[in-house]
């Protein structure tokens, strides 16, 4: 398994175009803070002092948690080429279960993106620095890399599941464009919560990027959070509620813990049926 493990990587970073696209949407976001993401967060605010950590924190959060979702489903190209061009029956006929096939990619799309986030953390630091003088404590950095695991091996579960009913690369081709078009949405980085009506936010509160993009956030905020806000419990929570630091799951709100046993649980189904559609289905 390690030697498919090591396969699949040194195709996916062979392939410049698949790592560009990959990122394409964290560039969009990055694009539109620049334009008028930044500007909605600077309103809110309304020239307060100290704001920049809070506003570059909530920017970078984001953009961690779509690129641990963006980058898995840019590498499960490489399945989707290897079901095309029929290499995936080639490991087939090893004596290898077909479990630890799934994991061979599941593996290494986690590896990618877990190194990618790191890079993007670290120079989100920098950006961080630059614009609001500070960084994160090191505690705070130990716990989004631990995210970034985790989200990682959600949405490399996940699109593994859903990329395995997919038969050409151009279906994958639209299915990444459709992705990176609505993953703004479904984190609540375009459009704030409260615009969305109680309806849709409990809907969007229910699925896996908003979930894994109010934790990133409550872990990246915690200290720019604690710093602005200090007593002020009321405008706080509102703050939370309307930019995604907290999911109104209809009527609740779970806590950092219940949303990681959350996406604990969600990786665990999807790799559960992502083993259940290569036992019964060739692909």
């Amino acid at each position: 398994m390690r030697a498919l493990v090591k396969r699949h990587i040194l195709c996916y970073i062979r392939d410049r175009w698949a790592v560009f696209f990959s990122f394409l949407s964290v560039l969009i976001i990055l694009a539109l803070f620049a334009f008028f993401l930044g500007t909605m967060q600077e309103s809110y605010f309304h020239g307060v002092d100290g704001a920049e950590y809070i506003i570059y924190g909530w920017l970078l959060a984001g953009v961690l948690m779509v690129a641990t979702s963006t980058v898995p489903l840019g590498f499960m190209e490489i399945m989707t080429g290897d079901r095309t061009r029929k290499n995936i029956n080639d490991f087939y006929v090893t004596p290898l279960p077909r479990a630890k096939i799934v994991m061979s990619y599941l593996i290494a799309a986690v590896f990618i993106s877990t190194v990618l986030g790191i890079v993007n953390l670290a120079i989100g630091q920098i950006i961080l620095l630059v614009n609001a003088g500070t960084i994160l404590p090191l505690l705070d950095l130990l716990r989004v890399m631990g995210l970034i695991v985790l989200s990682s091996a959600l949405f490399s579960t996940l699109f593994f599941f859903v990329v395995s009913f997919l038969k050409t690369g151009s279906a994958h081709g639209t299915l990444a464009t459709l992705f990176g078009t609505l993953v703004g949405f479904l984190t609540a980085i375009y459009v704030p919560l409260q615009a969305l009506g109680n309806t849709l936010t409990g809907i969007l509160s229910a699925l896996p990027p908003l979930q894994a993009a109010a934790l990133f956030r409550t872990v990246y905020m915690r200290e720019a959070v604690a710093e602005l806000f200090g007593g002020a419990d009321e405008a706080l929570q509102t703050y939370k509620s309307d930019f995604g630091l907290e999911i109104d799951l209809f009527g609740l709100s779970p806590g950092p813990w219940v949303l990681i046993l959350m996406l604990v649980g969600w990786t665990a189904l999807f790799f559960g049926l992502s083993v259940w559609r290569l036992s019964r289905v060739k692909l």
